[in-house]
């Protein structure tokens, strides 16, 4: 009996082990890699394959297996003596939030961007309002207004870049509210804030995770100049099996499973992204990171019923979690996929695939682009782009369409890996083989020149050792 309770302690900590170590490619895609609204995603019907169907079922399954999990761990006394040891210090939460908040808007206010770092602030006068709302921190009586204005930056945050891309952030709104109601008299409302915070930081986690299926251009970038974060996997197993221990770390958050053990994986995951993409990945994870200290301390609460608790039996518990992800899964996936395609119709000005290419008759004055790559001295490659009839306007992207002008899109293996912008560019590290670099001439609107039919392209072929 010994021997198996220590099997099952073993399998439980090699498990949280593979889940930091797979989840060092989770840094917030955004802040990485060069994405846009306007490059196609996915659809709904072409997400769902064999593999994503599979780690569906793996991933319910697991799930289920997870309620029996934290019935064997609560019996366990070593875990139960931390339990009691973290539930004692439950008095510091909001000391705790107040601080990672007000770090997060000052860091955000020294790199002239808005809450993340992918939102460059649009007015100097924001900045000062996120110093402001920082310094208020300091003062009991203006916590609760601090709140108020965080959630202000979220809402304004919405109308400056979208409902769908704000979504992403989903966790600002959580903490702005467990600053509002922390000094609440009303005793429901002010612990109402810990479900409000686990729900937002768990949607978040879904969220991003939903965005690798759906533009998993966008991460395979990143995984481009970082072959080494897959650990020798396939790169689409690799990536997929990312986002659905991503949702599944999220889904837990949001049913409130296996609660404080749970939030030390996250922070240990969020913390093992920072040794591969350094300060920027720690500044925009500050305020996850104290959301999820906050949960070590004060585990799901009591006034409210947590979402796997409506069931008293053990089999009922376990059939509630497997089902409830894949439907959750299902919801976001189509929601995701739904709101993507409208930005990319929107952004991309076109409402068919025909129209992303702009056609062009043969003439003199028609652009054209060659390649050449070389390999760099130092590390990776160097990629010259000469063109014809053609002038790279960076500071026109998303602009109204100008004849002859645009920026180009780099893919290497048939997989969009960023935007070019001049002639000169340099490509990272590549896995050993054969890779085909293929660069294409795009409007500023993002659609593809092309000449009788004829994409305007061109593309290299190298081969790394």
């Amino acid at each position: 009996m010994k021997k198996l309770r220590f099997s099952k302690k073993v399998s439980f900590i090699f498990t949280v082990i593979f889940l930091g170590t797979a989840a060092v490619a989770y840094g917030h895609v955004k802040w990485f890699s060069d994405f846009s609204f306007a490059d196609k995603p996915l659809s709904f019907s072409d997400a769902i394959g064999p593999l994503f169907i599979g780690l569906t079922i793996l991933s319910m399954v697991v799930i289920a297996a997870m309620v029996l999990l934290e019935k064997k761990l609560q019996e366990w006394p070593l875990y139960s003596q931390i339990d009691e040891w973290l539930r004692n210090k439950r008095g510091n939460s909001l000391l705790i939030m107040r601080i990672v908040t007000g770090a997060t808007l000052l860091l955000s206010w020294q790199g002239d961007a808005i809450l993340v770092p992918e939102l460059q602030i649009p007015a100097v006068w924001l900045g000062w309002v996120q110093f402001i709302l920082a310094f208020m921190l300091l003062f009991d009586r203006l916590v609760k207004y601090s709140g108020a204005g965080l959630i202000f930056l979220y809402i304004y945050s919405i109308f400056q870049f979208g409902a769908f891309h704000m979504l992403d952030h989903l966790l600002f709104f959580g903490a702005g509210y467990f600053l509002l109601v922390s000094d609440s008299e009303n005793q429901k409302i002010k612990e109402s804030r810990l479900p409000v915070l686990y729900a937002t930081v768990g949607f978040s986690l879904c969220w991003l995770a939903i965005e690798k299926i759906i533009y998993p251009q966008w991460a395979l970038y990143i995984l481009e100049q970082n072959p080494q974060l897959t650990l020798g996997l396939d790169v689409d197993f690799f990536l997929m099996s990312a986002a659905f221990v991503e949702f599944a770390l999220g889904y837990l958050l949001i049913i409130c499973l296996l609660q404080r053990p749970l939030a030390l994986i996250i922070t240990l995951v969020f913390f093992s992204t920072t040794l591969v993409f350094g300060k920027v990945e720690v500044i925009g994870h500050t305020l996850a990171h104290g959301a999820l200290i906050v949960f070590l301390l004060e585990g799901p609460g009591s006034m409210y019923k947590t979402p796997i608790t409506f069931h008293k039996k053990l089999n009922l518990r376990s059939a509630f979690g497997g089902v409830n992800f894949a439907l959750l899964l299902g919801i976001l996936l189509f929601a995701y996929s739904q709101g993507a395609w409208h930005q990319y119709n929107t952004r991309s000005g076109q409402e068919t695939e025909e129209a992303a290419v702009l056609n062009l008759t043969e003439e003199a004055g028609a652009p054209s682009v060659t390649i050449d790559v070389l390999k760099d001295p130092l590390s990776g490659w160097n990629l010259r782009v000469e063109t014809e009839n053609f002038t790279f306007a960076p500071e026109s992207i998303g602009l109204p369409h100008e004849p002859g002008e645009g920026h180009a899109h780099l893919y290497i293996n048939e997989r969009k890996a960023g935007r070019i912008y001049g002639e000169w560019n340099h490509i990272g590290r590549l896995p050993p083989g054969t890779h085909t670099i293929r660069v294409e001439l795009t409007t500023n609107q993002h659609r593809t020149y092309a000449v009788e039919g004829n994409i305007v392209a061109d593309e290299a072929e190298i081969k790394v050792e």
